[in-house]
């Protein structure tokens, strides 16, 4: 409501997905650029676009952490390189948050502030940590998170995609449940909606339309910056890929026409 321009990215290779039928994986991922003169916008959207080739040219027989960790290591220097290159860009960076799911396994790579959220009985958990100078602080018990909410500082990052060389993502294996409901968002999302409101909206709203829903609270807030959101529910473990030209691919494919879907 305030931004003229949107910093964001997201990608998201859902089951039904030619791409994802053919790799057995799917993937959702958000990206929240920095930087001048639009740079922020060029970070994240190198980002996600490196991701897609990065999926697209991936075998995921092997899925093991190290694969996630390689793919940072190649995000980050797609950013790096072009800022390198791009004296208007340089300094630029973009957050990371993303997940990719194969069977009943998934693996979290996150770097910024960005966040992964699950809602599991009704309980929402936020499975990533902010990597900011307050969120450290909060984690070392000198800021508590009502604080750290309206604190002048919260929006410095300690580390992000793209302003180094090499870059240091959290990555880790999660436990997958049928029913789980998995959000994934900008902190346009977590800094103008509390956890409780989000809470409350995913468990009232079916996923195919608690995306628009958290945007429109976000915007309702204030809007003080750009909102981005990917809400994903687990239907059945192991997640199934449908054949090609199935009924059950056309389905998804009629289901999922908006901002969400179900996995």
């Amino acid at each position: 409501m305030v931004r003229h321009n949107n910093e964001d990215s997201c990608l998201v290779i859902p089951p039904w997905s030619s791409l994802a039928i053919r790799k057995g994986a799917c993937l959702l991922a958000v990206a929240d650029g920095m930087g001048g003169q639009n740079a922020g916008e060029v970070a994240s959207g190198l980002a996600v676009r490196a991701i897609a080739e990065w999926f697209e040219n991936n075998s995921f027989e092997d899925f093991a952490p190290q694969l996630i960790e390689e793919m940072f290591a190649t995000v980050n220097a797609a950013v790096w390189s072009h800022a390198q290159e791009n004296p208007d860009t340089k300094g630029m960076g973009t957050t990371m948050t993303m997940m990719v799911i194969k069977g009943a396994r998934a693996i979290v790579g996150h770097i910024g502030d960005s966040r992964l959220y699950r809602l599991r009985g009704g309980k929402l958990e936020q499975l990533t940590n902010d990597h900011s100078l307050v969120g450290e602080q909060v984690r070392m018990g000198k800021l508590t998170p009502e604080a750290a909410r309206v604190h002048p500082t919260r929006h410095i990052l300690s580390r992000v995609m793209g302003t180094r060389q090499f870059v240091v993502p959290d990555i880790f294996e999660t436990e997958l449940k049928s029913s789980d409901v998995l959000l994934l968002c900008s902190d346009g999302l977590s800094g103008m909606v509390e956890d409780f409101q989000i809470e409350e909206l995913l468990r009232n709203t079916v996923p195919s339309r608690a995306a628009k829903k958290l945007i429109e609270a976000a915007n309702q807030a204030g809007g003080k910056d750009n909102s981005t959101v990917v809400v994903a529910q687990i239907e059945e473990l192991p997640v199934a890929f449908p054949g090609l030209f199935s009924f059950a691919r056309l389905a998804k494919l009629l289901l999922s026409y908006g901002n969400a879907g179900s996995v």
